[in-house]
């Protein structure tokens, strides 16, 4: 069974689809009865949307790979 900590190690590679076909069955089941990460990935996914269609945040690759790795590493250090 997954937990809320175990989900927040995954889910960047979730949102981006870069997780095997068993580990997304078991992160999905975990959202099937879990509102706190349905939340967060919800809220993830419509930052993404809105951040990535206005196009006002265009950075390159190696500054928004930091960045994310950043802003993950400090969701992560909240769900502890």
């Amino acid at each position: 069974m997954i937990t809320c900590a175990d989900f927040m190690t995954e889910i960047g590679n979730y949102l981006e689809g870069d997780v095997a076909s068993q580990v997304r069955r078991q992160l999905e089941e975990h959202l099937s009865h879990c509102q706190t990460c349905t939340v967060l990935v919800d809220s993830s996914r419509k930052t993404l949307k809105i951040v990535t269609d206005t196009g006002s945040f265009d950075l390159p690759e190696a500054v928004f790979g930091s960045i994310t790795a950043q802003i993950m590493d400090r969701i992560k250090e909240t769900q502890r």
